[in-house]
């Protein structure tokens, strides 16, 4: 029987990181069945043999690793396949290929290297005829894009910008445009970004238009001048109006919204967004993301095409233990823009890259039109007893304040804790952490609003604007803080003190 939990691809993502680090000096991995025993149980291992390959261009893994575990979750005819058409793809690094073919070597009884010769004549040549088909498959799939920025990512930054300068001389417009905005965005201020930035000033590209004009919202001010400079050589070029919209609207035209949904913040301020697209084969495009309220957007996975089942089954795993909300696309995508202002020019290029299947969705306003009410002690009471403030309190390595106060509750006993916690609460929620926590609230009033739960939503905006009973709120995420803290630590002379003094 299966005892281990079904994991979302970021989990997965986590569960081979820890692989790597726990067996990063190990030479003979079959001895350590173990580790190994959660990635077993997931029954999809198509998302664990993906992240696989994407680690082949990281320089630091471990490559000896990557190819057992690529044998344990792979078919055969599919990994043969699969390293076959690595070594084909003319946008495959040399490192992929290398070890394309000692794998290959290994496994594929057919293997020659006559067959493979030709394709590794010129091992530095970096883009050939194949290029542009590759290019123009970006523009409608977004994995495409990642697969090339995750290539890009493996080269020296000599090396990207070459690569970047070589597309400039062939290619141009859209399909060259599209390909190198996300570079731009995630990288803008490194050396590849900047030489991105120029060759989208010569593109003569609608979408390169739009995408430095959106940039000057959040660019470093150092960029700007260059930023304007090069949106001066587009409207030379011609490129006066911005029409990539409707460029992209196009490009979803056969496809409709499908699942849209959120959860609640949790104690750190992460949310879990899923939104999705389908089709009318029925087949659906799949994006996760998660976002916090300090960094806006902090990570994305998605599927250009996998089954309604599929989506279904991932939404499950995504969501396990939390309650997610079915939430219109026009207020997700608001809410997506705002975390885009907090990520600034911290943007994941997972993100900039899938982000466009929202490009036919119109922002909805987020305003609540509550009047603000007296919270009574009963009104109180059921907010502390709300679902997500089961996850609402600090761990350990929250912040160095929570740390000092976490040293001070060690040496104090029990019986002080009241003092201690009212004596530091503006330490641990300095001024802007407190304003963080305060739209905290706000957010999760509205959440509660398309939620369809006017009560919770009439009472976390009443305590939004209550000064004191906030103050008020904030010791109870303290207390529960202690608690938690003890709890992890197995502490039952501590827990059942706290017990005693705070849920009795």
């Amino acid at each position: 029987m299966n005892t281990f939990a079904q994991l979302n691809p970021f989990e997965i993502k986590a569960e081979i990181s820890k692989l790597f680090s726990k067996l990063s000096d190990v030479n003979d991995f079959e001895n350590y069945e173990i580790h190994y025993k959660i990635l077993d149980a997931q029954n999809d291992k198509n998302i664990i043999t993906k992240l696989l390959f994407k680690e082949i261009n990281n320089q630091n893994s471990n490559k000896n690793l990557i190819k057992f575990l690529l044998l344990r979750y792979s078919p055969k005819d599919e990994l043969i396949e699969h390293l076959w058409n690595i070594i084909k793809n003319n946008m495959s690094s040399n490192q992929a290929k290398i070890f394309a073919l000692d794998l290959l070597r290994d496994i594929d009884t057919e293997w020659s290297y006559e067959q493979c010769d030709k394709y590794l004549d010129n091992p530095d040549e970096l883009v050939d005829s194949d290029t542009r088909k590759i290019l123009n498959n970006a523009i409608s799939n977004p994995e495409v894009q990642i697969d090339f920025l995750d290539f890009l990512n493996s080269l020296t930054e000599e090396d990207q910008i070459t690569l970047l300068k070589s597309f400039e001389k062939d290619y141009s417009k859209d399909e060259l445009a599209n390909m190198l905005i996300p570079v731009f965005l995630s990288m803008s201020n490194t050396e590849t970004g900047k030489t991105a930035l120029e060759i989208l000033g010569n593109s003569k590209s609608q979408l390169a238009y739009h995408a430095l004009n959106s940039a000057l919202e959040f660019a470093d001010e150092k960029l700007i001048p260059s930023i304007k400079k090069n949106l001066s050589i587009l409207k030379l070029s011609g490129i006066r109006e911005d029409n990539s919209l409707l460029f992209y609207k196009e490009l979803l035209k056969d496809s409709k919204p499908y699942k849209f949904c959120i959860t609640y913040p949790d104690g750190q301020g992460n949310q879990a967004v899923i939104i999705s697209r389908i089709n009318k084969q029925g087949k659906v495009r799949f994006v996760a993301i998660v976002i916090d309220d300090y960094k806006g957007i902090r990570d994305c996975f998605g599927f250009n095409e996998i089954t309604k089942f599929e989506c279904n089954t991932i939404i499950e795993r995504f969501y396990r233990g939390q309650r997610a909300l079915d939430i219109a696309p026009g207020i997700l995508k608001t809410i997506l823009l705002n975390a885009e202002k907090l990520s600034k020019d911290k943007i994941p290029y997972e993100y900039i890259c899938w982000k466009n299947l929202l490009a036919d969705v119109e922002p909805s306003k987020v305003k609540l039109s509550f009047n603000i009410k007296k919270i009574t002690k009963k009104d109180f009471s059921e907010i502390l007893k709300y679902e997500f403030l089961d996850y609402w309190f600090l761990n350990q390595d929250y912040s160095d304040e929570f740390e000092d106060f976490i040293k001070i509750i060690n040496n104090t006993p029990t019986d002080f804790y009241e003092k201690i916690i009212e004596e530091n609460l503006e330490k641990v929620f300095f001024q802007e952490e407190y304003t963080i926590w305060s739209e905290r609230i706000l957010h999760t009033a509205i959440l509660k609003h398309f939620a369809k739960d006017e009560k919770a939503a009439q009472n976390l905006y009443s305590l939004y604007n209550d000064k004191e009973l906030k103050r008020e709120f904030l010791k109870n995420i303290l207390r529960k803080s202690i608690y938690e803290y003890y709890f992890l630590k197995q502490d039952k002379e501590k827990i059942q003190a706290i017990e005693t003094m705070w849920v009795k």
